[in-house]
């Protein structure tokens, strides 16, 4: 059975760009696309009274309805259900998440100036959730490049694999090309290896030994998928700017994310790709420690 896209909607404009970026992904890859509305009624006795928990519902029916004929109106070919639940919205996210293929969610601030703006509900969603979280900024999602490329940004070894599956298969369904971007600095001396520096020497210098080991790395995933045609960027400086300036050109950036589940913090990269990156940005967790 396959695993369903998930989009959160909650009435807004944003998240129902949010659900149409999701029922193309859905479409592009065979899956059930399946809308979510968390509803917690609002505290008070006298709102009781007042009967206004059942206005509060009937009103959280009709927004996940429209919604859901909103779907059905432009991608009739797309398997959709939606499911309203009594419960906090970020954690019927991360509870479905388990099982889904992607969780996608709108940003409440468009512009690439702003940013996203995430929230309570993306925060917790995005340190949480197992499986990769898409964040869609309102507002410019229909205007990214149909023939852009699909740019990852691919960490060190033991975190990139998961990072080259999402990228990989996303710049397959769409049939584009897949830019593998990785930055470099030079080590710190604190930091020094003799190791490293042997390789620089014996590969002709230090962006070199980046492109052997990005290549290294590339190289499974390139026998995996051979119609995906693949772009090797080596660029010298932070990785964080690199990706932004990439991603402007993009119609979906790739990168990895801190997954702790104590902690809201997602690294360093991807807050500042979600601070300025204006393309859609899908963040995919990466192993922790524990898991290492």
């Amino acid at each position: 059975m396959q695993r369903p896209v998930i989009a959160g909607v909650d009435g807004t404009s944003d998240s129902l760009i949010a659900a149409g970026w999701a029922a193309g992904e859905a479409r592009r890859h065979g899956a059930p696309l399946v809308l979510l509305h968390g509803h917690v009624p609002q505290p008070g006795f006298y709102r009781v009274l007042a009967g206004d928990i059942d206005h509060e519902r009937r009103a959280a029916r009709q927004l996940l309805d429209d919604a859901l004929a909103w779907v059905r109106e432009h991608f009739d070919d797309v398997e959709v259900s939606g499911d309203l639940v009594v419960q906090p919205e970020a954690e019927l996210l991360v509870e479905r998440g388990r099982d889904a293929r992607t969780i996608v969610l709108g940003s409440r601030r468009p512009g690439p100036v702003t940013g996203f703006f995430l929230g309570s509900v993306g925060l917790r969603v995005l340190s949480r959730a197992v499986c990769p979280v898409v964040m869609i900024r309102g507002g410019t999602a229909g205007r990214r490049p149909r023939g852009g490329e699909i740019v990852a940004g691919v960490p060190r070894e033991e975190e990139a694999d998961a990072v080259l599956d999402f990228a990989f298969r996303a710049a397959a369904a769409r049939g584009v090309p897949l830019r593998a971007a990785r930055a470099w600095n030079l080590p710190a001396m604190f930091t020094y290896e003799p190791e490293l520096v042997r390789r620089a020497d014996e590969h002709g210098g230090w962006e070199e030994v980046h492109r052997h080991d990005l290549a290294d790395l590339l190289a499974p995933w390139r026998e995996r998928y051979p119609q995906v045609p693949v772009v090797e960027h080596v660029q010298a400086g932070p990785t964080a700017e690199m990706l932004v300036s990439l991603a402007a050109a993009a119609q979906l950036l790739v990168v990895g994310r801190r997954a702790e589940p104590r902690s809201r913090y997602v690294g360093h990269v991807a807050h500042a790709a979600l601070h300025f990156a204006d393309a859609p940005i899908a963040l995919v967790p990466q192993p922790t420690d524990a898991d290492r």
